[in-house]
């Protein structure tokens, strides 16, 4: 099934709000994207912080050098 292809001339009021709707959909699922990934790149801030206070601590060095090498990995390119 092919969706109509609307002109200037052809385009109905209704029409011309279901495309709109879409698009708002759409703005709203890449703001929801957008917060995911801010708030994932700032826990792994924490996470750094964390690490360099363990290793400050020295008591949890082990953890924290684990950690910080966990961190340094290759980034995956994590679709969902």
């Amino acid at each position: 099934m092919t969706t109509a292809r609307y002109t200037a001339d052809s385009i109905t009021d209704d029409s011309l709000d279901e495309l709109y709707e879409n698009a708002n959909r759409g703005w709203r699922r890449g703001d929801e994207w957008k917060e995911r990934a801010l708030k994932a790149e700032a826990a792994v801030k924490r996470a750094e912080r964390l690490a360099r206070r363990w290793a400050i601590l020295r008591a949890h060095g082990g953890a924290a050098v684990e950690l910080r090498a966990t961190l340094a990995e290759p980034k995956e390119n994590a679709t969902p």
